[in-house]
């Protein structure tokens, strides 16, 4: 009986190692993600806008507007083998999965709307909105969008337009309104965020054929979640220290 208690306590603590240490890898990870700062690479060009993502530099594309078109499918497509057939198999399988999901939460749905039909809904006491309420909600999205913007970051900037008009004349006075109010409002964005140019480039474009000069706009988005995520619990702090929650609860 010792023995098998024994063994029974050392099988027990392997597991609570094994749990330990997930958590400290997930703990890590958590770590890692508030820390290391994301980035997000937005490019367009050719009238094709692709969004890249992801954190430390590297990036992969997630977004595409307008997506390519796929190719077109054979008029007479072969019967997938080996592998293919198998993962046929397993695209059907999971398919009908989804159907049956989909299905049974819909019948829940239906089955919780019918019982809270039938149940008698009691008058809920809310909260009373007052002047105090309603400042402390604008000084929460004022620190809120204060640590957002503090922490974006928009560096990596590629602008090269080709200001364009029916006419040269049509197209020196584009370029002359646009030269007038594009410094400015980029002045004033630099107060709010940091913004760092590599090329800015806003040329005429008087070709009246195919234009000589190729549109593209280019830059990375990144920002470092910590900092955002500390300014959201301390919102949430001051809107429950001011019950201030309970109007939406």
């Amino acid at each position: 009986m010792g023995a098998f208690l024994a063994a029974l306590g050392a099988v027990l603590l392997f597991i609570l190692r094994v749990i330990g240490i997930l958590l400290l890898v997930v703990l890590i990870l958590l770590v890692l993600l508030l820390l290391c700062p994301f980035c997000a690479d937005l490019c367009w060009e050719h009238g094709v806008l692709t969004v890249k993502a992801g954190a430390l530099g590297i990036t992969f594309p997630v977004f595409q507007y307008p997506k390519p078109e796929p190719p077109p499918a054979p008029e007479n497509p072969e019967p997938p083998r080996g592998f293919g057939k198998v993962k046929a198999k397993f695209a059907a399988w999971r398919a009908e999965r989804k159907r049956k999901k989909a299905e049974e939460k819909a019948r829940k749905k239906a089955a919780a709307a019918a019982a809270k039909a039938n149940k008698p809904a009691q008058p809920r006491k809310k909260a009373k909105i007052t002047l105090e309420v309603i400042c402390t909600m604008l000084k929460g999205a004022g620190t809120l969008t204060k640590a957002v913007f503090g922490a974006l970051r928009i560096t990596k900037i590629q602008v090269r337009l080709g200001v364009r008009g029916e006419d040269p004349a049509a197209a020196a006075r584009s370029y002359g309104k646009l030269q007038a109010w594009l410094y400015p409002v980029l002045g004033v964005l630099d107060r709010f965020l940091w913004l760092q140019f590599d090329e800015l480039r806003i040329l005429p474009d008087f070709g009246s054929g195919q234009p000589t000069v190729e549109d593209r706009v280019s830059c990375r988005v990144s920002a470092q979640a910590l900092f955002i995520v500390l300014a959201a619990v301390r919102v949430l702090y001051e809107f429950w220290r001011k019950k201030v929650l309970d109007i939406f609860l």
